[in-house]
């Protein structure tokens, strides 16, 4: 899951070559592709109608977009959410991705793109506001790869005291290993089939 100065050729072979799905936001910076997909999906009804929680989400999904020139896929995977709230605003955003249709339906992709903004909330905004973390000091790829994770290990463990020692919220006081377990769990957890 990645913004749209992401969604280029060197990152997503390396993502390729490492064996990872990746979904990335359609921005202005692919213009062919933004333009095939604007006419493409205004033109035609949603792929799917769903209601999530007290949303209505309108999603149009197509696997056969042409890819960019530098881009050595076969074809693109674009996908638009239109999420209506019941105040009446309208969230509406453009995606692309190397998802196999088979292995993420167009509610997964959904979900997938909104975790976006879980991870930018809960984690990059947690790391600025609560522990400093401004800018990365060194700008070669296993050097940030090692700072991230080791800031984000840092962040995971001290999340795992608060939850445990000062249990905030309606669950119950778990053990450690009870915590450690849930941590495993939760960093195994694949996504379910979309089976519509």
């Amino acid at each position: 899951m990645v913004d749209g100065e992401f969604a280029t050729a060197p990152f997503l072979h390396a993502a390729d070559r490492a064996g990872t799905f990746v979904v990335a936001r359609l921005k202005d910076n692919l213009p062919e592709l933004k333009a095939a997909v604007e006419k493409r999906f205004c033109s035609q009804p949603p792929t799917r109608i769903y209601h999530v929680g007290k949303d209505r989400v309108e999603v149009w999904d197509a696997d056969d977009f042409d890819p960019w020139e530098t881009l050595r896929w076969q074809t693109v995977r674009a996908f638009r959410y239109r999420q209506h709230k019941p105040d009446g605003s309208i969230i509406q955003a453009d995606w692309l991705t190397n998802f196999p249709t088979r292995k993420a339906g167009t509610l997964a992709l959904f979900h997938i793109a909104k975790s976006r903004w879980e991870i930018e909330n809960q984690g990059f905004n947690d790391a600025k506001n609560r522990y400093g973390l401004e800018h990365i000091c060194h700008h070669q790829p296993n050097s940030i790869l090692v700072n991230w994770l080791l800031t984000l290990l840092a962040m995971v463990i001290e999340r795992l005291y608060r939850i445990r020692y000062l249990h905030r919220g309606t669950h119950p006081v778990r053990s450690a290993s009870q915590l450690c377990l849930l941590l495993w769990l939760g960093l195994s957890r694949s996504l379910a089939p979309d089976t519509s």
